[in-house]
């Protein structure tokens, strides 16, 4: 049997920058790991693989839908303002479904801006709400039961089964299908708005109806039990893929009381609503030097009220 000889070398530079690299490599992932356990959020369905249509097909069985109800986009004063003045909610880059989007959700003011826990003396950085009829706007681009942003950014933490991709969620891109799919999982318009599921749904479910069993899973953090309240998690989502004009759709815009009302009237404000056939608003009494979502409540109260009076809830 021939000898087997071992050369030892002293590491060289190279060999110890390697070496460091490695551990800080491992290191960062581990403290990451720590920070927050479901970094990535909803993965994405692999191309060329279909989507599992089992949401809808629950809904399908439905009969009875209720009314349906108007939806709102949510955005800063500072974006409204340009928005009135273009007159359209013009669509976005959407990072998550890579084109350009307009969002709203059914019903809910729930969306909830990134410095939104951030106190400021700005009025542009408070909300604006604008209330939509969606009759005429045409077919959507998608509508799923939740906010995708805020599903793939991994808000949802461990209530997101790490199988379902996001496409498997995916209701049927019409008015009549968010419908069914408030009647299957809360009964009523308002059950919805409150993001209350029916009692016992879950149970009538079997254990391989796992696209229906992770949706109700997901829309229980919005319910008024939750220990993690996050409306998000429940409110509709419903894009669409063209500018969405302001004139003969928006029904009512909430905004703060000192945007159109201090000292005296902002006629300029006033006057561009008008041209957009906009002469219907509700106001909150703004104060400098809170943070954005204190208003969150106050706004969803306001919403509530003309929906009840418009009998949609």
């Amino acid at each position: 049997m021939p000898a087997v000889w071992v050369v030892l070398r002293r590491p060289t530079t190279i060999d110890k920058l390697c070496c460091w690299f490695n551990v800080r490599a491992v290191f960062a992932v581990a403290v990451t790991s720590m920070n927050n356990p479901y970094p990535d959020g909803m993965k994405r369905r692999r191309r060329g693989l279909p989507a599992n249509r089992e949401l809808r097909d629950l809904a399908a069985g439905i009969h009875g839908e209720p009314k349906l109800l108007d939806l709102v986009h949510v955005t800063a004063v500072g974006a409204a303002r340009q928005i009135i003045t273009a007159g359209q909610i013009e669509k976005h880059k959407c990072s998550v479904f890579n084109r350009e989007l307009v969002y709203t959700f059914v019903a809910r003011p729930a969306y909830r801006f990134r410095t939104g826990a951030a106190k400021s003396d700005q009025i542009n950085r408070f909300p604006f709400v604008f209330v939509i009829s969606p009759e005429k706007l045409g077919r959507p681009y998608h509508i799923y039961p939740f906010d995708t942003g805020a599903g793939v950014a991994g808000l949802y933490g461990d209530s997101v089964d790490p199988f379902i991709p996001l496409e498997d969620y995916e209701l049927d891109s019409d008015l009549v299908g968010y419908r069914r799919h408030i009647a299957w999982a809360f009964g009523s318009n308002v059950a919805y708005y409150d993001g209350n599921l029916k009692a016992g749904l879950q149970d009538t479910l079997k254990q391989w109806q796992s696209v229906g069993r992770g949706c109700l899973k997901i829309a229980g953090l919005a319910g008024t039990g939750s220990n993690q309240p996050d409306k998000r998690a429940s409110a509709i989502e419903v894009a669409y893929s063209e500018h969405l004009r302001l004139k003969d759709h928006v029904r009512l815009v909430v905004m703060p009381q000192q945007l159109i009302e201090d000292n005296g009237s902002n006629a300029t404000l006033i006057e561009e609503l008008r041209i957009n056939g906009i002469d219907n608003w509700e106001l909150y009494d703004w104060r400098p030097n809170e943070t954005p979502d204190f208003f969150a409540d106050e706004i969803t109260r306001i919403i509530r009220r003309y929906l009840e009076g418009a009998g949609q809830l």
